[in-house]
């Protein structure tokens, strides 16, 4: 029993070290393409584009239909502008399609990670990312790629790959079964400890910082915000990471200055979602976000699909060029709005920028006895339950919520009550009673659609009406 379970092990290592040298080699690459010229990083685009449209065509159901019906075929993409004859692929097509339309036929669900949104963007999702995309994503190493070092080595990617088990990395993220910050304990075991839950306090936040001593620290704008608010209360920061990244959220000019004035580390803001991982990142002239366009293509689009004009908002739709479990092809279901900037970048990088972006809106809650509840905890009571299509998380007084809830399209919907009294609205209520401790009324409320905040097209998953003083 004692040989096979040695023999495991062995194995288990070997799995971990062909893991870690693949991590290496990607490291290299990414280096490389982070300083390719214009003209290089378009032909690179385009022959990345090529192969995951012919890949899609051939093996996933949902994009040889939709192709089909539009008229399409791989071979009309000659050109980075013939990404345009695409149809844009939504968040409802993938949400309405089997998993056997999603996930590609030269991949098993077993071969495959499972990754889900954590729903704060109010519609739930899932899909498959495959080995490769993964330890690409975790190669992505943003702060030295930003910063304009020299290209990474195998030898130097696999002593970062390996250092990382003496913390030099920590997530305070949604801890979920199937969140993509979990992807990589998933194939690296000795990852587990990076990853800290979002839902915990902001004193066991501080103690996570404290004890795991991270040079690097990525986390939301709204767990920053109630570490910050903990520690001016008389929480004891001992630690202080070098660089703290910041995703899924907007990081305003005002929580910027509160962090700053708490934490003495390099502030860098990130554009990433499950769907795709990395998007784009703050360099060090904090001018605007730097889009990794070797890894996507990212599109602004009007009303119509076509292109925005230079200086305006257009609605974010994403390609990936590299996941071929379950392909990112003109997808539109991140639901952010952004602006592009034109002028060249102080930095001296030549990658593409965005300007702006309009992300998710997400307010904490305090509860009438002071306790903090993050955002992403709330959302997570309304994760699995079937037949919304969105949500808003309202507090209006301290100790009274209300819950509007927007069906999906679906047939059987239509039959589907989320009243009190019906069988969907009690787990809601007794999920959301588990979260609150019975502290805040919970009512339930079918609305047509979910109201937007003033000059946003987004709208808030989480909205706290209370004043700051009440809270």
């Amino acid at each position: 029993m004692g040989k096979k379970i040695n023999y495991f092990l062995r194995l288990t290592r070997l799995s971990d070290l062909s893991n870690a040298i693949r991590y290496a080699h990607l490291s290299r690459q990414i280096g490389n393409w982070m300083i390719m010229k214009p003209t290089e990083l378009e032909q690179f685009q385009l022959k990345r584009l090529q192969e995951i449209v012919t890949h899609a065509y051939s093996s996933v159901e949902l994009y040889h239909r939709k192709w089909r019906e539009a008229g399409v075929t791989p071979a009309d993409i000659k050109t980075l502008s013939d990404i345009s004859k695409l149809p844009v692929i939504t968040r409802d097509d993938f949400r309405q399609s089997s998993e056997n339309d999603i996930l590609s036929k030269h991949f098993k669900p077993y071969e495959c990670y499972i990754v889900g949104t954590s729903g704060s963007s109010g519609s739930p999702l899932k899909m498959f990312v495959d080995k490769n995309k993964v330890l690409l994503d975790l190669a992505v190493n943003l702060p030295q790629q930003m910063a304009g070092h020299n290209p990474i080595t195998i030898a130097s990617g696999l002593r970062d790959f390996f250092l990382r088990k003496n913390i030099r990395f920590m997530s305070i993220i949604e801890d979920g079964l199937l969140s993509y910050e979990s992807l990589y304990s998933r194939i690296f075991r000795q990852m587990k400890h990076t990853l800290v839950d979002s839902s915990r306090t902001p004193s066991e936040h501080i103690s996570a910082i404290n004890d795991k001593r991270p040079l690097c620290l990525m986390t939301y704008p709204s767990v920053l915000r109630n570490i910050c608010l903990a520690i001016k209360a008389g929480e004891s920061l001992t630690h202080q990471p070098k660089l703290i990244m910041f995703t899924a959220e907007v990081l305003d000019q005002p929580l910027r200055r509160t962090i700053k004035s708490i934490f003495h580390a390099d502030l860098m803001d990130i554009y990433a979602a499950t769907e795709t991982g990395f998007m784009a990142a703050e360099c060090t002239a904090n001018d605007g976000r730097h889009v990794l366009a070797w890894k996507v293509i990212v599109e602004l689009l009007d009303k119509n699909d076509q292109e925005v004009p230079q200086g305006e908002s257009g609605r974010v739709v994403i390609t990936d060029l590299f996941n071929k479990a379950t392909p990112i092809i003109r997808y539109a279901g991140l639901g952010d709005y952004a602006k592009r900037k034109i002028e060249p970048c102080t930095c001296g990088s030549s990658l593409p920028r965005l300007a702006h972006i309009d992300g998710r809106f997400v307010d904490s809650v305090i509860l009438p006895d002071g306790r903090i509840v993050h955002p992403y905890r709330l959302t997570q009571v309304l994760k699995e339950i079937p037949y919304i299509d969105k949500f808003q998380i309202r507090q209006e007084q301290a100790n009274y919520i209300r819950v509007l809830l927007v069906k999906d399209a679906t047939k059987d919907a239509d039959k589907v009550s989320f009243a009190r009294d019906s069988k969907l609205g009690q787990i809601i209520l007794q999920r959301f009673d588990q979260v609150f401790a019975g502290q805040v009324k919970v009512d339930l409320e079918m609305v047509s659609d979910i109201p937007r905040r003033p000059g946003s097209h987004k709208f808030a998953t989480v909205l706290s009406l209370v004043a700051d003083d009440q809270r």
